[in-house]
């Protein structure tokens, strides 16, 4: 910042900006304390991931902005206005140029409930290397997320079985994704409660 102007640096380019004039606290409406108790949730929650597989992730597809700015933005949906998760299907964990197959059923498997059974539809669209997309999972309970983990279920298999996770134990959802052989490009995740 200099002076009254703050120059930043996206994407190799200078952008300049006003400072923003800082308001005194107590004068505050209780909607803009509200919304700033809701951004600062979000952004905890999305601190959660930044030691994994995600912010690169959202990273290759970022271009305005930065992946964690991407991240927080799209995952803003999801929570309350008190900061709480107001439903888990609009989080995002992932995103991409990949498709993901449009009638995905993920259930647990009667045998053994650490055991998820999927299957999906031959997408007569997908061609190719897109066949050996790997199916990706993340399971979660609460505030609690596992590491994104290979499931070996290839796209072209229309169907498979994996073990979750181990940890967090009891999973209550997981969010499912496909990623390319070489892990540079991603679909984006969905949610599946268990």
């Amino acid at each position: 910042m200099v002076g009254g102007i703050v120059i930043a640096e996206r994407n190799g380019k200078l952008h300049y900006r006003r400072a923003p004039q800082r308001e005194v606290k107590n004068s505050w409406s209780p909607k803009q304390l509200l919304h700033r108790q809701r951004f600062s949730k979000v952004n905890e929650f999305c601190n959660l991931f930044k030691k994994s597989l995600i912010p690169q992730i959202w990273n290759y597809e970022a271009v305005i902005m930065s992946g964690y700015a991407l991240f927080l933005k799209t995952n803003m949906p999801a929570f309350a206005p008190d900061g709480s998760i107001g439903d888990v299907k609009k989080i995002f964990l992932s995103t991409g140029k990949l498709p993901f197959p449009p009638d995905v059923l993920a259930k647990r498997s009667t045998d053994d409930p650490n055991t998820i059974e999927v299957i999906w539809t031959l997408e007569p669209h997908i061609k190719g290397e897109r066949h050996s997309d790997e199916l990706m999972v993340i399971s979660a309970a609460k505030d609690h997320y596992s590491e994104i983990t290979g499931t070996n279920i290839k796209r072209a298999g229309l169907n498979g079985t994996f073990v979750l996770p181990p940890l967090p134990l009891a999973a209550t959802h997981i969010y499912l994704l496909f990623a390319s052989k070489d892990r540079r490009d991603y679909s984006p995740s969905v949610c599946f409660i268990l």
